[in-house]
C-alpha cells in the first residue's frame, strides 16, 4: 500500500447527501424549538435559574467534525437562532444555552443575525445610544422585551436610545408598564426604517399624533 493510499480519508456518506438534506439536517440539530428557546428567557430576566428549565438539546461540536461540515452549518447555528446579548456590553458578549456560558472568542459571534435583549426601565442603562447603533444596526431581527418592577419605578427614556438604530429586517418591541403601545409600534417603525434615514423622535411622533386625534376629536 502506497504513502498516498494509506492517508486518503475515506468519502463521507454524510456529505454524499444533497446540500438541502443536510442543511435540513444541520436545523434540526443546531436549532432548538421555539417552546424551548422562550421558556429558557426566564433565567435571563433573573427569575429562576436556568439549571430547572429544559436544556437546549443542540448538538454544536457536530461543526468539529471537518471543514466542510463546519464552513456549513456555522451559518445556521450562528445565523438561524436568537442569541441574547449582554446587558451592559451588547452583542460583545452573546449567549444562547445561559447567560453563564456566553460567547468569548472565535469568529461565529460576528455572524450573529437574531438579537434579543432584555431592559429594565427603572434602572440607568450602561450603554449609550452610538453603542446600540453600532451593535444592532443592519441586524436580520431584534426583540427588545422590557419592563419595570412596579408600576411608576420608570420610563421609556431607555427606550429612547435605541431610536438611532437602522435597517433592521424585523423588530418587536414588547413589555409591560413603562411604554404605552403606540410608542413601542413607532419605535419599531424606526428601527426597520433604511439605513440614513433620519426621522422624528418617537416622542415627537407620538405627541404628534395625540394632537392630530385631539384635534379631530374637537372638530367633530
Amino acid at each position: 500500500m502506497t504513502f498516498e493510499a494509506a492517508t486518503t480519508q475515506p468519502t463521507s456518506a454524510f456529505l454524499a447527501l444533497p446540500a438541502e438534506l443536510r442543511n435540513s439536517i444541520y436545523t434540526l440539530v443546531l436549532t432548538p424549538p421555539a417552546h424551548t428557546r422562550d421558556s429558557r428567557r426566564i433565567a435571563s430576566r433573573g427569575l429562576c435559574s436556568d439549571y430547572i428549565l429544559p436544556p437546549l438539546d443542540l448538538s454544536p461540536a457536530l461543526l468539529r467534525t471537518c471543514r466542510q461540515i463546519h464552513d456549513e452549518a456555522a451559518s445556521i447555528l450562528y445565523g438561524a437562532n436568537q442569541f441574547a446579548s449582554h446587558p451592559s456590553l451588547l452583542t460583545a458578549l452573546p449567549y444562547l444555552v445561559s447567560p453563564r456560558r456566553p460567547i468569548t472568542e472565535g469568529p461565529g459571534r460576528f455572524m450573529i443575525k437574531r438579537w434579543y435583549i432584555h431592559l429594565r426601565l427603572d434602572v440607568d442603562p450602561r450603554f449609550n445610544a452610538e453603542q446600540l447603533e453600532q451593535a444592532f444596526s443592519g441586524a436580520e431581527e431584534l426583540e427588545i422585551e422590557f419592563f419595570q418592577p412596579a408600576y411608576g419605578y420608570g420610563d421609556d427614556s431607555t427606550l429612547r436610545l435605541f431610536e438611532g438604530i437602522r435597517g433592521v429586517g424585523t423588530a418587536r418591541v414588547t413589555g409591560g408598564s413603562g411604554c404605552d403601545a403606540k410608542y413601542a409600534r413607532i419605535l419599531e417603525g424606526m428601527l426597520m426604517s433604511p439605513k440614513g434615514i433620519v426621522a422624528k423622535s418617537c416622542r415627537q411622533s407620538s405627541e404628534e399624533d395625540e394632537r392630530s386625534e385631539n384635534g379631530n376629536m374637537t372638530e367633530r
